[in-house]
């Protein structure tokens, strides 16, 4: 019996479906009901009455609701004394994606010391398919990257914060970008520079996909590992890219982002963390978050 299942469980109590559970913590329908059959194996009776229509509790799950409660109780009252002592001896690690996070990753960071100034943070920039690693080996607490990397991982919970749409990203001058419009019948014979595939699969694929839609296969004459050589690559003239259309916030260079007449394929930033929370300065983190989300939306639509 973990605390995850005991919040999952109050929350189907209260909601009397699983679906509105899982809407409310950021994880999938089947991922609640998992947890739930866990918890009845453990306990050895079964919570609800299920049906197609309806969840109801049962006698024996009515009884563990108040001592559920209890537990719950006992365990926000030690979230609120960590909070008092400014979260003494923890620690919280966190990877990212540089270029999609950097707008609002580093105030909140900033603002998460200043609240917890005793909680040792620790900040990694890593690409998509190290974070993915990482995860995967749970070597971090936070994990910031592309929501399809993020859904694959079942241990992680997700929730997407940010949606981007693909650009062309050109020198100023390039042929292919008019006044008012791109020349897609000029791409084809263009040298493409991209992110290693092997280091940015999703992105990749999606790229890809829209070259197909767009009617030509790119040319591909390098790739790079980071953000800053493939836009360097870019303004020196070694060839075009296409990028989430962000990326344009992300560094002063004499650069063009044009978005492209695809509206099918977005570049979806996601926050995941652990389903099964066992540091207790992740909810700390995760609160904050969603605070500053409400305050500054226009960072993340």
């Amino acid at each position: 019996m973990d605390l995850a299942q005991l919040y999952y469980f109050i929350s189907v109590a209260k909601n009397r479906n699983f679906t509105a559970t899982a809407a409310e913590f950021f994880v999938s329908q089947p991922c609640i009901s998992h947890q739930i059959k866990a918890l009845e194996r453990e306990l050895e009776i079964d919570l609800f009455i299920r049906n197609t229509r309806s969840v109801e509790l049962t006698v024996e799950g009515e009884i563990f609701l108040q001592d559920a409660k209890n537990i719950v109780d006992i365990m926000e009252q030690s979230k609120n004394k960590l909070k008092q002592s400014k979260g003494h001896a923890m620690s919280l690690s966190i990877t990212h994606l540089a270029s999609p996070s950097h707008i609002f990753l580093p105030s909140i960071i900033k603002r998460f010391r200043m609240r917890y100034p005793n909680i040792k943070t620790n900040i990694y920039r890593q690409d998509a398919y190290q974070i993915a690693q990482s995860a995967l080996a749970h070597r971090c607490d936070i994990y910031c990257s592309m929501s399809q990397d993020m859904m694959a991982i079942t241990s992680l919970a997700n929730k997407i914060i940010q949606a981007d749409h693909y650009c062309l990203v050109t020198p100023k001058d390039h042929p292919a970008v008019g006044r008012i419009s791109i020349d897609y019948s000029k791409l084809a014979r263009e040298p493409f520079v991209f992110f290693n595939p092997e280091h940015a699969v999703t992105m990749h694929q999606q790229i890809l996909q829209i070259c197909n839609q767009l009617g030509f296969s790119p040319r591909i004459a390098g790739t790079y590992n980071v953000y800053e050589d493939l836009l360097y690559a870019v303004e020196s003239g070694f060839g075009i890219t296409i990028l989430p259309y962000r990326t344009k916030n992300y560094m002063n260079n004499n650069l063009t982002y044009s978005l492209l007449d695809v509206s099918n394929i977005s570049a979806d930033l996601s926050l995941a963390w652990e389903q099964e929370i066992t540091n207790p300065a992740v909810p700390l983190f995760l609160d904050l978050f969603w605070e500053y989300m409400q305050e500054c939306p226009d960072q993340f639509v």
